[in-house]
């Protein structure tokens, strides 16, 4: 079959799903509040100076010093602004930036959970398992440290988690064929959403769609009736499958510039979606045999909210393979080359496959035992 792509030999893992500890508030921000002026003020962690979204200057209203700057203003927590959350802070999420859910002064902004070490303040809604958190727009530098390239994304949602066997289960139930031409479209990318051509890479029936499913038997994570592994992330979702999925869920799959701001932290510029400590396996699935129910490493939560960004399961990414442009300015590739950009690393392998920074592709037709999705979203 077309799957030899897929390499390495385990037996299936039946693990006991974790229930995640944490609380959520949901609330609504609109686009202006997210699009930061100067989103994170904390140096990035290779080296450069901190970036700033277009067109910004760091002195918008109510975006104040920070400890960064010299020591926090008079009559806040001396360290506030350090990334380190102190017994007089109520948050610290190491950025000078208003509305990301920690404030200037370290404490907690409306309609946000912050809680960690740092803290990792997050606007998150929806249900249970299907959530999807605020991710505050700005700019950075994508790609590894000695070839960088500046990037900028607008405010957008993305995932908490990969989608699970589960979720995935109600759109197989009601499938009927390929979206409308142009569903899932990114907003400010042209010619990025659903292309009648893709439909023969579709499955054509509900049946069909089952049986692409079961893709490796060793690894496949679907089962035909809800089993023990419905919180586990599916696998075995191509290209084509897995941009009708987001498109059906009312949103589309991320581009690389958006999943790679994300897993880094944006400005922060963080090696691995939780910082800099090497990964572990409290951190990440990385090195195992079998893949597990999502979100059980809540150590390895990224700095907007996410889950599993690095380890369990590569994800999908808009972006067609190819070489970065030296600005990309709310950009992806959707017009030039044929393998589709993988991102986040997969459980069987090793932990250089866990930075941020690190792509990876394969033909968009193929659905494969190590290969998941996780949405985007607009505001």
């Amino acid at each position: 079959m077309r799957f030899a792509h897929f390499l390495g030999r385990a037996a299936p893992h039946f693990a006991a799903a974790a229930a995640l500890t944490f609380a959520v508030l949901s609330c609504s921000l609109d686009r202006r509040q997210l699009e930061l002026t100067a989103e994170g003020g904390a140096a990035p962690s290779h080296g450069g100076a901190p970036n700033e979204a277009p067109g910004g200057n760091g002195t918008e209203a109510g975006v104040g010093a920070s400890a960064a700057e010299g020591g926090a203003p008079d009559g806040l927590p001396a360290d506030c602004g350090n990334g380190v959350l102190e017994q007089s802070e109520a948050c610290d999420d190491g950025g000078q930036a208003e509305h990301d859910g920690c404030n200037v002064a370290c404490e907690v902004e409306p309609g946000y959970d912050c809680s960690g070490e740092p803290s990792a303040c997050r606007s998150c809604e929806g249900a249970e398992g299907s959530r999807h958190c605020a991710i505050a727009g700005g700019s950075f530098e994508r790609g590894p440290e000695d070839a960088r390239a500046f990037a900028a994304v607008s405010a957008f949602r993305l995932d908490e988690l990969e989608v699970t066997v589960g979720r995935f289960r109600g759109f197989v139930s009601e499938f009927e064929g390929p979206p409308p031409a142009g569903t899932g479209a990114h907003p400010e990318i042209p010619n990025s959403g659903w292309r009648q051509e893709w439909g023969v890479s579709l499955p054509n029936s509900r049946a069909t769609l089952v049986e692409a499913l079961h893709c490796s038997p060793q690894w496949e994570t679907w089962t035909d009736e809800p089993a023990e592994r419905e919180d586990f992330p599916i696998n075995c979702v191509s290209f084509y499958l897995a941009f009708a999925f987001c498109a059906a869920q009312g949103g589309r799959l991320p581009t690389e510039a958006e999943w790679e701001y994300a897993a880094s932290g944006g400005a922060h510029q963080r090696s691995y979606p939780w910082g800099e400590d090497a990964p572990t396996a409290d951190l990440a699935l990385f090195g195992a045999s079998s893949v597990e129910p999502v979100g059980k490493r809540v150590a390895g939560r990224s700095r907007f909210g996410q889950l599993d960004l690095a380890g369990s399961l590569w994800e999908w990414s808009l972006d067609l393979l190819a070489p970065y442009p030296a600005s990309c300015d709310r950009c992806a590739e959707v017009d030039n080359g044929f393998e589709r950009v993988l991102r986040g690393g997969y459980f069987l392998g090793g932990a250089e496959y866990l930075r941020a920074s690190y792509r990876f592709s394969r033909d968009p037709a193929l659905p494969l035992g190590n290969v998941g999705v996780r949405c985007a979203y607009g505001l």
